[in-house]
């Protein structure tokens, strides 16, 4: 016990003069009478220069406080790199005696830093040490590298645990801080303006923080500034035990400022609930995550592993609704020619993701486009950058994006008298077909339709299904397709769309590898409505039915218009139950009879179509124009074949249909003969699709007037057959006659002259027996005589 009751006044008594000997130091020793000695140390063991023009105070119990005015520090015999109007701190003294580290202030006040670095990238702040300490380090680094230099498998696993001492820290402020950067290697200048301020700082406690900034970043003459003002508040706690740091109540707001920005100033608020930061296992955790700015709100949950080592990373995106067309206002961004001024209008989207460095896995994917929605899946390959992504959505109307048809102006229409052909003629009378065709084309060329650049960028595979799809007018009711993208060339099949109350199979191939895109389409139809798809899409209204159709088609280019002046290609098709909308050819037939008979007709008692039962025709293809040789339509009124030509750029058609009917009883003018109903009467369509359908379709009355000729040639060749006929039938009866007449007088002459035979046979007879009998007599009287 003695020798406890020493040590104690041992250490009592070395307390007690320590406390005399701060005691003396404060009241006595001017720490103000060091400063050249500080100056002189500084320099030769860093190559430091300091500056010391303001007092120094300090003391030493309860807390070690020291306090500078007016500081500067300088590098060698370069500018000075940092100022201070004033620094100060607090530590306490008893606390370290239990391993804790309490300060009660840490203040800096108008810090200023010039930060340079040179052309050949060598920093202001990189220190010149002296020789002596060179030699040292050397030394150092050679006795070092004596020894076997462990790995860093080795050293992590032999390190023990770093216990570091309890810290407090009551407040830290850095105040009005500028610091100035200048690089002449990038060739940019920062000027940076900020204040710092932590409360309450312990370890494993969440303490607050408060920060804002004022940034301007330029070339090095200061054109072009981008300036960022920004403010941070959050709770920051550290558990060194863990390793790991949190962030809560994190908000961040600020603005960005510059002439080379859209639109100036860009607000932007970002905020998160809770931040974690796990450093041994390289995890990181963002909770509550939203960002906004423009009008545009983003929420997002973002995990991350093994972010320093092999980063694997998931989370959820969720945009909430905003409108494009502001947010591209407000950024000055061109807003494209679209026909529907209320078209993109309204967004959100929500994504669900997960991924790594090699390949991002995107599943669900919600978007919605004004009334468009659209569910889809990505699978990402990022090396190479490969992709599969299945969609499928409900009502597009890609037409409400796309620009305003630009519609050409009509040429002057003047009919031909001489065959009632209507043709587009300029003023002094030459043909202008073309002229409406240049007219289309020049509207066609207002952009490119297929994104070149963009499809020859493409590897992948992507499946659509979209139900209630309009594009270029045609209504799609359902439409699938899966289709293949590999650098150019994209390839779809199968295709399959239902509309206008049938169904489209197709196999499609764009190839984009050369100068000028290709595409190739092998298309089947099953039932389509063909009037209404016309309608919609190319305004042209002349043929009505159920189509059926199969063949091989190709084009080239890059607008609508190039693509059907280049179309190619050989199609079979077959229209039932159908009209030819507009025309009523049998009216046109009984016109031309009326015509070449000099009298009219009673219009109102025909109807404006021609309905059939079939059509059917093979067509070919040759750079958008369409010829049908072997058409054929059959209905019970008429029968009709025909050929001409369709053009598709010109929006035009020149056609000649050969019309047989069975004769009308409506109107007397147009009675028909048994001779007639074999006819089949020429008719002319000729004209534009804009063209009104009753004037498309003419009769030819040229035609009809060879025709009738013929006819009445036909007829008198007839008569004159007849009359050679009958001619040569009363020739035929006078020589029967005849015959008849020298066969009786050969039998007359033939009876007489047997009936002669006979008599003169007879009278022979006679006398024969009478001269027998004569002889007999005198025989006997001569043997009489004898005896």
């Amino acid at each position: 016990m003695v020798w406890i009751k020493r040590l104690s006044l041992l250490v009592a008594g070395l307390l007690a003069f320590i406390v005399v000997l701060l005691a003396y130091v404060m009241l006595f020793v001017n720490p103000n009478d060091f400063k050249d000695e500080l100056k002189s140390v500084a320099l030769e063991k860093a190559n430091v220069n300091l500056r010391l023009d303001g007092d120094i105070s300090w003391s030493f119990f309860p807390w070690l406080g020291l306090e500078l005015e007016n500081l500067g520090v300088a590098l060698g015999s370069d500018a000075e790199i940092l100022q201070f109007d004033r620094a100060e701190f607090g530590l306490a003294i008893l606390p370290l005696l239990e391993k804790k580290i309490q300060v009660n202030k840490v203040n800096l006040v108008n810090l200023k830093a010039s930060l340079n670095k040179d052309a050949q990238g060598q920093g202001n702040w990189q220190l010149d040490i002296p020789e002596s300490s060179t030699s040292l380090s050397e030394a150092a680094s050679g006795s070092l590298s004596a020894t076997a230099t462990p790995s860093v498998e080795e050293s992590s696993e032999s390190a023990t645990p770093v216990n570091l001492p309890d810290i407090q820290l009551d407040e830290l402020r850095i105040e009005n801080a500028q610091v100035t950067y200048r690089d002449e290697q990038t060739k940019q200048l920062i000027n940076a303006t900020f204040n710092v301020q932590l409360n309450d700082v312990q370890w494993d406690k969440a303490w607050p923080m408060a920060m804002d900034v004022a940034l301007t970043q330029s070339d090095l003459q200061g054109n072009t500034p981008l300036q960022l003002k920004a403010k941070l508040n959050a709770n920051l706690a550290v558990f060194p035990e863990r390793e790991s740091l949190s962030l809560d109540s994190l908000v961040l707001s600020g603005g960005v400022s510059s002439d080379a920005l859209p639109t100036s100033p860009i607000e932007v608020k970002l905020s998160a609930t809770n931040i974690d930061l796990d450093l041994p296992q390289e995890n990181v955790l963002v909770e509550g995550l939203a960002f906004s700015t423009l009008g545009v709100n983003v929420d997002a949950k973002i995990q991350a592993y093994q972010v320093l080592s092999s980063p694997q990373f998931s989370g959820v995106l969720s945009v909430g609704e905003f409108n494009p067309r502001y947010l591209m206002t407000r950024l000055n961004l061109p807003i494209p020619d679209m026909s529907d001024n209320t078209a993109l209008t309204k967004a959100r989207a929500n994504i669900t993701f997960e991924g790594s460095l090699d390949s991002i896995i995107a599943q669900p994917i919600s978007i919605t486009m004004d009334e468009t929605k659209i569910e889809a899946n990505a699978v990402v390959d990022l090396s190479p950058l490969r992709w599969d992504v299945s969609i499928a959505g409900k009502n597009l109307n890609l037409d409400r994006y796309l620009p305003t048809p630009v519609e050409a102006s009509p040429e002057d229409v003047v009919i031909n008298k001489d065959d009632g052909v209507a043709s587009n003629t300029s003023a002094d009378g030459a043909e202008q077909n073309s002229n409406v065709a240049g007219a289309v084309q020049n509207s066609g060329d207002v952009g490119e339709l297929i994104p070149v650049d963009l499809i020859r960028s493409l590897n992948g595979h992507v499946g659509v299904v979209f139900e209630g799809l309009t594009v270029k007018k045609i209504k799609i009711d359902k439409i699938e397709l899966d289709s293949t993208q590999a650098r150019g060339l994209v390839k779809i099949y199968p295709l399959r769309a239902s509309l206008y109350k049938g169904n489209i199979t197709s196999k499609v191939s764009l190839d984009v590898r050369g100068n000028t895109p290709i595409v190739d389409i092998s298309p089947a139809i099953d039932g389509v409505q063909i009037q209404p798809l016309l309608v919609d899409f190319m305004d042209m209204d002349k043929v009505a039915g159920a189509t059926y159709l199969n063949g091989e088609l190709s084009a080239r280019g890059n607008q609508i218009d190039a693509l059907m002046s280049s179309l190619q290609g050989d199609l079979l098709v077959e229209i039932k139950n159908g009209a030819l909308v507009g025309t009523n050819l049998t009216k046109t037939v009984c016109e031309g009879i009326a015509a070449i008979r000099k009298e009219s007709i009673n219009e109102d008692q025909f109807g404006p179509d021609t309905p059939f039962e079939t059509m059917r025709f093979p067509a070919h293809i040759v750079n958008g124009k369409v010829s049908t040789p072997g058409l054929k339509i059959s209905s019970a009124g008429i029968q009709v074949t025909g050929d001409g030509v369709i053009s598709l750029p010109d929006s035009s058609l020149n056609y000649q249909a050969n019309v047989g009917i069975a004769g009308s009883e409506l109107d007397k003018a147009c009675r028909v003969n048994a001779k007639l109903t074999k006819l089949a009467f020429p008719i002319v369509c000729k004209g534009q699709f804009s063209d009104d359908p009753a004037g498309l379709c003419r009769p030819d009355i040229k035609g009809f007037g060879k025709l009738f000729a013929n006819l009445a040639k036909d007829e008198l060749k007839l008569k004159l057959e007849a009359e050679k006929v009958r001619l040569k039938e009363k020739e035929a009866e006078l020589k029967a006659e005849l015959e008849v007449q020298k066969q009786a007088e050969k039998a007359r002459l033939e009876t007489k002259l047997a009936a002669e035979k006979a008599r003169l046979k007879a009278e022979f007879e006679e006398k024969r027996q009478a001269e027998a009998e004569r002889a007999k007599e005198k025989l006997k009287e001569k043997l009489k005589s004898l005896f």
